[in-house]
């Protein structure tokens, strides 16, 4: 799931055919369009490697995508590439010939896979998004609004209502796994193009199943969404949790808009807060039929300017959004933990299709809204388009 902005059609429709399938919990359709997300990019990177075929200028590799490895990297890319063309000269088994090479990222692909998905992904960007590579559980304030810290006697009553305020998530219970082709061609290429191939694989699959999460998660082995609710009271029903009442909007004039800004400006415990980094998350086919006409004016000199809401907000497209539907929130009161995954493994699940050899990328992570008044769910099937408003005053008969 690229950036919005530079996707073409057949990559948008893939994209939303992929987070159809994943809310229908349809597994064939899911990996019928994981699978045609990565031939396009495999598409992609061998005719970029063959437009610049003989060129060693680092700058014009950089604009394709193409970085500068460490030597780590280089010496993991030419171990698995190595595995790789042996299995395949030699006609014999894919698994045997990794046993043994270090199939684990090094770190800082990890961390320029998390860069890639920030840069690519506004959403990914707009919460808090950390890597915790290493670590198995996170503790996160979902109280802002609380106070942190009391004079006087210390006593259990106390202690209680400052801790009572975080919570502890564990990082290690959810898995997300991808299957990614890698063909001879690519092979062919070297460790760069490897990388480059790679780590745009990861940072799609990952960000499809991220934004898929963060938008509409269960919380059954996988993120809670920002749709679900986290009530202290909430009833959760076999691990999954309920989805919030949507909210209607039929406009964003500055009274309706500011009284659901108002609905986030106080905590789950009803304390008040500041509002800040609102972002508003919309299906990109809603953003052109109804969110962009209802937020686009006309200046006085005859000027369009677009996605003008009364508080600042920045409006995020991604299709992991259901048709009809937005939502509203302080983008970094959402917490995702993208955990060390375990890199490249060979899958014998996978049919061999020609030259292509599928190889599973597992990562791991969690997320929830920090608290349960952070986002609103909006019905937004009804928003008007907004009309810039000019109002005559009649002059006095004494003027």
């Amino acid at each position: 799931m690229m950036n919005k902005d530079n996707l073409n059609t057949t990559q948008l429709e893939i994209a939303q055919r992929i987070s159809n399938a994943a809310k229908e919990g349809d597994s064939e359709a899911f990996e019928a369009g994981l699978h045609d997300l990565f031939l396009n990019i495999q598409n992609d990177i061998l005719a970029q490697a063959a437009s610049v075929r003989g060129i060693a200028d680092t700058a014009i590799l950089a604009q394709r995508g193409v970085r500068q490895l460490t030597s780590d990297e280089t010496k993991f890319y030419n171990a698995i590439i190595d595995a790789m063309k042996s299995a395949v000269a030699n006609g014999g088994n894919a698994m045997m010939a990794l046993t043994g090479v270090d199939k684990t990222f090094p770190e800082t692909i990890v961390n320029a896979v998390m860069e890639d998905m920030k840069q690519n992904h506004p959403l990914l960007d707009a919460i808090d998004t950390v890597n915790t590579t290493g670590l198995t559980r996170w503790i996160i304030n979902v109280d802002e609004g609380k106070t942190a810290a009391t004079w006087g006697q210390v006593t259990d009553a106390v202690t209680q209502e400052i801790t009572s305020g975080f919570a502890e998530i564990d990082l290690g219970q959810n898995k997300l796994t991808a299957f990614m082709p890698i063909s001879n061609g690519l092979l062919d290429l070297g460790p760069a193009w490897l990388d480059s191939y790679i780590r745009t694989c990861l940072s799609e699959a990952l960000a499809l199943g991220y934004e898929q999460a963060i938008v509409t998660g269960t919380g059954k082995n996988q993120p809670i969404g920002m749709d679900r609710s986290v009530a202290d009271d909430v009833e959760v029903q076999g691990g999954i949790y309920p989805q919030k009442e949507t909210v209607s909007v039929v406009d964003f004039t500055p009274a309706n808009y500011g009284a659901l800004v108002q609905k986030l400006a106080q905590t789950q415990k009803g304390k008040p807060r500041a509002v800040r980094g609102l972002i508003l998350v919309v299906n990109p086919a809603d953003y052109w039929k109804t969110v962009m006409p209802a937020t686009t004016v006309m200046t006085p000199n005859g000027a369009y300017v677009n996605d003008v809401l009364p508080v600042p907000t920045q409006i995020i497209q991604s299709v992991a959004v259901t048709a009809g539907e937005a939502i509203l929130g302080m983008g970094k009161r959402y917490w995702l933990g993208v955990a060390g995954n375990r890199g490249i493994q060979f899958s014998d699940e996978y049919k061999f299709l020609e030259d292509q050899r599928y190889y599973k990328i597992v990562a791991y992570g969690n997320g929830r809204p920090k608290d349960n008044n952070a986002f609103l769910r909006l019905d937004i099937s009804k928003l008007e388009p907004t009309y810039l408003t000019v109002k005559s005053v009649a002059a006095s008969s004494g003027e």
